[in-house]
C-alpha cells in the first residue's frame, strides 16, 4: 500500500493489466489502469447502439426511458 502512494499517474496508466493492491497478505483492492478505446471500436459500438435503437418499437423506447427516468421521445 505504501508503494501505491509513490506511483505516478503515468506509471499507473502504463500498467498492462489490473494489479491487486495488498495489505500484507490480504488483497484489499484492484488497481485498474484506464485505457483509451481505439476510435474504430468506439465508432463500431456507437453504430451497434444506433441500430438497436432504430429496431425498437415506440413502446419499448418508452419503457426504457421510464426505466432510466427520462421523458420518452416524442
Amino acid at each position: 500500500m505504501r508503494d501505491l502512494q509513490k506511483m505516478s499517474a503515468g506509471s499507473i496508466a502504463a500498467l498492462p493489466h489490473a494489479v491487486p493492491v495488498k495489505s500484507g497478505a490480504t488483497t484489499v483492492a484492484v488497481l485498474v489502469p484506464i485505457q483509451k478505446a481505439p476510435p474504430e471500436l468506439v465508432a463500431r459500438m456507437l453504430a451497434q447502439i444506433d441500430a438497436a435503437a432504430a429496431s425498437r418499437s415506440a413502446e419499448e423506447t418508452a419503457r426504457l426511458a421510464a426505466l432510466v427516468g427520462e421523458d420518452p421521445p416524442e
